[in-house]
């Protein structure tokens, strides 16, 4: 965005005149930017991948989780009371801080908000489809064939992975509110402490124990392997918030490797159409990942 669509853009908000503005390497499906004004410091975000009634229901979802001082930034109120700018911009909040590090305090706050925002009691009112599912997975197989772009041993191993799993998932299992995309640039730190969960774009409703699985591929593995001491700090500190059923805890394994796969083929609706190096080795790593989770036998859950 040039800056003078960035200055128009902050001129529908009482944030005071445009000062200056950075564009944040973050994410493969917005662009963000850091503005600052005369009056303050906030995040602008140019939707480039959704339609209108997916950012409204973002929206909407964090005015509720406002009314519970849930940690994370919200959009700001433009000068005609609405939120959402050509159906594509919203302003937020701008929290400062860092991106943790992998370790058992960070662990630890993680596990309580994402519990905390999974025991939200009216998420039956926001009932939305996972992105990640499993028809679509099924779907995006039928694609490969005719993709503009093709991978494959990247093919291969996806459709390999999806015929073990896709019989494995249709347990009735706790269903409510989830993120849906917990990983660690998606959260805020300050002095060891969470202070904001962002990116609700992928929120949606969906067994509990997927916001568990992704939440454990996006703080519990280092240089790509299952930390398990780190995954059960996780589950312990989770459980004092929203205690896990026994059948939770049985398919967690499952959970893990769907999520991770789900993110692979989150990945690959993108590759087949566009070329991204950085998409593709973040997607080949996330199937050796897939890959590892396959093989472990002893899972040595708390």
């Amino acid at each position: 965005m040039r800056r003078e669509r960035i200055k128009s853009a902050t001129a529908n908000y009482n944030i005071g005149t445009l000062v200056s503005f950075i564009k944040m390497k973050h994410g493969f499906g917005n662009l963000n930017y850091r503005v600052q004004t005369t009056k303050g410091t906030y995040l602008l975000r140019y939707n480039i991948q959704k339609d209108i009634s997916l950012i409204e229901y973002e929206v909407s979802i964090l005015l509720e989780l406002k009314q519970i001082n849930f940690p994370t930034a919200y959009p700001i109120k433009m000068k005609n009371g609405e939120y959402i700018l050509d159906d594509l911009i919203v302003l937020y909040e701008f929290i400062d801080g860092y991106i943790p590090k992998l370790n058992v305090n960070t662990v630890k706050e993680i596990a309580k908000a994402a519990a905390s925002l999974n025991s939200f009691t009216r998420w039956s009112e926001f009932e939305r489809k996972n992105i990640m599912n499993l028809n679509d997975c099924i779907d995006l197989i039928r694609k490969f064939s005719n993709a503009k772009y093709k991978y494959p041993l990247l093919f291969r191993d996806f459709i390999k992975q999806i015929e073990f799993i896709k019989n494995k998932l249709f347990a009735s299992l706790p269903r409510g509110l989830i993120h849906a995309d917990l990983f660690p640039d998606n959260v805020v730190f300050r002095n060891d402490k969470l202070v904001a969960i962002l990116d609700f774009e992928d929120m949606c409703t969906d067994n509990l124990i997927f916001e568990v699985g992704m939440a454990i591929n996006g703080f519990c593995f280092i240089n790509n392997e299952l930390d398990q001491y780190l995954m059960n700090t996780f589950l312990k500190n989770y459980s004092k918030v929203r205690p896990l059923t026994k059948k939770e805890i049985e398919l967690l394994p499952v959970y893990i490797h769907w999520t991770a796969l789900g993110m692979v083929s989150w990945h690959l609706k993108r590759l087949i159409g566009h070329k991204n190096d950085r998409q593709l080795t973040r997607a080949r790593e996330l199937m050796d990942r897939v890959k590892v989770i396959r093989k472990i036998k002893n899972w040595e859950l708390f």
